[in-house]
Parts: C-alpha cells; structure tokens; sequence
C-alpha cells in the first residue's frame, strides 16, 4: 500500500472511529436518562405504597363493623348504619358543605330548625293544614308578614319563628299538660317582638322535646293533605310515606344537629355533584382533607367538636388505610415501566458493545497502517540518512 493510500485510509478510519465515539457518547447519555428515569418511577412506585385513604365506620348490625372509602356521601348523608355523624367545613369561607337538598332546605327555613328538619325528611308541604299552597301555618304573635318566612328575616332584619297549624293542633289536645301551657302563656304576655320571638322558641323547644307530642306532630305531617276527611290520626288515614317515628325519630334528630352546625358557621354552601359519590368524590374528599381546605367535625350527642383523620383513635370512627386497588395498579404500571427500562437499558448495552467491538477493530487497522507508513517512510527515506 502506497503512502497516500495509506493516508486516506487511515483518515477514512479517523473518521469512522470519531463517529463511532460520538454514537457512544449518545448511548451513554440515553442510559443517564433511563436511570433517572427509573429512579423516579421507583420513587413513584414507594409514594403510592405509601399513600393512604380516609376511611368511615359502618355498623354490620351485628356488633361488627365495615370501613367504606371516605366521600361527601358516605361521611355527611345520613345512614343510620353509620356510628357517628358528620360535617365538613370550608376552612376558607366557614361555611358548613352540604348537598342541594340540603341547601334548599335551608333557604327555606334559615331560623326554623323544627321545618327544616322536616324539609329534609320530605314533609314540609304539610307544614300548613289549612292552605296547601304555604308552607308554614299560623303565625302567633310575631310583627312580620308570612311572605318574609322565606329569607327569614322581618322588616325590621330581625329573624322571625312561626308556631305551624300541626304543632297548634297538637297543643290544642295537650292543654292539660302545665309546663307546656305555661310556655304558651309567655308568649301570648309577651310584649315586645324579642320577647316574643324567646318565647315561641322556648314553647317548640319544649313541644319538640316530649316524644309523645312530637311523634303527634310527626305523624300529622305525614298524613295525605289529598283527602280533606283525613284530619285527624287513624288506622284508616292514608300516609305520605309507611316510615313511623320509631325509624324517622333518628333521622329528625340527625337534621336538626345539622341545622345547629349550619346556624353557627354562619350558613352553608353546595358541593359541586360530581364530588358526592363515586371514585372522583373519594379522590377529592382525601385531597380537600389531606391539604387542610377543609375540617371534619363530629356530634358527640351534645355538642360538635372538630375531629382529625391523622389524629384519630378510632373513637371517631374514622381511619387512613392503604388502598389495596391502587397498590396493585401502582405495582403493575411499576412492573410494565420497568419491564420498557430494561429492554431498553439492555439494547442499548449491546449497541455499546458492538461499537466497542467495532472501535477495537478500527483502532487495531489503524495501528497497522500507521506501522506500514512508518515503515514506507524508513525504507524510502533511509537511503538520505
């Protein structure tokens, strides 16, 4: 081989192995990437074994009990299942988060908790005997008209109650009792609208808290308003629903603890429907808890007192579980991904092997052709030395 061919060679090769070099060098940032890549997928995979969610108790009715994932339904609806009862609190506005029927309910009847109560069991049309057409009854000794019931306040912005025909019924047949007509009294004597406002709440109060007056009161709310011969309880009488007061009394209660929360946030606010039940709902009750965007409260039979899911020894019922189902769907996307890692980890393994074995055969030929041009050169240019 001549000295110029041999050159052009040996540039031929330069070339080649400069190339063969900067395709390494590529590999070698392509497995850089696929390390951190699965460094992250690692991190991912442990942060979703580790993530927990919130659940709630339910009684089985046999003295065990069942957690259900934690939503605004499961938590907040009524279930006479469930061992406690619930609210949950917009931290940034205050305001207790209910449904829309619940929301409605209480525009309605803001300043009655008795009628809103009821509202929520679906009686409040019976609220008035005589008119079909209102909601509420007669009205005892309050200075407002009955068409400011709605928004709850009077003229004057004070907040107005109203003694219904059902509740003045039911009083009218237990005029013997003296406590309850004592109560009556005071409001009759009154003589300014506040006193009379403390009055009135303090005789529904009373009337509301005899089991025998209210479930009276109950079952005149559920009576057909469709008959007019329908005005007084019987067996004979057609019923609006077959629910008796020994199943409804809890759930009465239930709504009235509820208004009493509502009533010391200040008011409540909707929850957007996509967020009530469902897998969406778990994902956003977790997440609205976990950031601390809202507070769950617990009725302890007295009062409410706010609860925390981290906090909790189970004397509120509520847990923080792993999520079976997403662990196996963390475990299988982990496996997949991995599984696309190394694939790609050992391809490219074998392409740095081959440019390695290519490298090595260029770097040999080119280190005989540089010895048959060193050689060329002695042997041409010796004679001059």
């Amino acid at each position: 081989m001549g000295m110029a061919a041999s050159q052009a060679r040996l540039l031929t090769l330069t070339s080649r192995l400069q190339d063969i070099e900067y395709k390494a060098q590529n590999i070698e940032s392509q497995k850089i990437a696929l390390a951190t890549q699965q460094d992250k997928l690692y991190q991912d995979y442990c942060d979703a074994l580790d993530a927990t969610k919130i659940q709630v108790a339910f009684s089985n009715g046999d003295g065990t009990r069942r957690f259900v994932d934690a939503n605004f339904s499961t938590v907040c609806g009524y279930d006479a299942n469930r061992f406690m009862q619930y609210s949950l609190t917009n931290n940034k506005t205050g305001k207790v988060i209910v449904d829309d029927k619940t929301a409605e309910a209480y525009e309605g009847f803001s300043n009655d908790k008795y009628s809103f109560a009821f509202a929520m069991l679906g009686l409040s049309h019976n609220d008035s005997w005589d008119d079909p057409d209102t909601s509420m009854g007669a009205q005892v000794g309050i200075g407002a008209s009955q068409e400011n019931y709605g928004d709850g306040k009077a003229d004057n912005g004070n907040f107005n109650l109203y003694m219904t025909d059902v509740e003045k019924k039911v009083f009218e047949s237990h005029k013997d009792d003296s406590k309850l007509t004592a109560a009556y009294d005071e409001i009759t004597n009154a003589e300014t609208d506040s006193d009379k406002r403390k009055a009135l709440s303090a005789f529904r109060d009373l009337l509301y808290g005899n089991d025998t007056y209210v479930k009276e009161i109950y079952n005149y709310q559920r009576l057909n308003k469709g008959d007019s011969q329908n005005t007084e309880i019987s067996e004979e009488a057609e019923y609006d629903t077959k629910v008796d007061w020994g199943v409804a009394q809890n759930e009465f209660q239930y709504y009235l603890n509820l208004f009493d929360q509502i009533q010391a946030a200040g008011g409540c606010e909707v929850i957007d429907p996509q967020y009530v039940s469902g897998d969406e709902a778990n994902t956003w009750f977790n997440n609205m808890v976990e950031s601390g965007m809202v507070t769950i409260s617990t009725f302890n039979g007295n009062e409410w007192k706010e609860t925390s899911v981290a906090t909790s020894t189970n004397q509120n019922y509520l847990q923080e579980a792993q999520d079976d189902a997403d662990m196996k769907k963390a475990e299988a996307k982990y496996k997949h991904e991995l599984s696309i890692i190394n694939r790609k980890d050992s391809k490219y393994d074998r392409d740095l092997s081959n440019l390695e074995t290519e490298r090595t055969a260029i770097k040999t030929e080119m280190d005989s052709i540089k010895q048959v041009r060193n050689d060329n050169i002695e042997r041409t240019f010796g004679i001059f030395s």
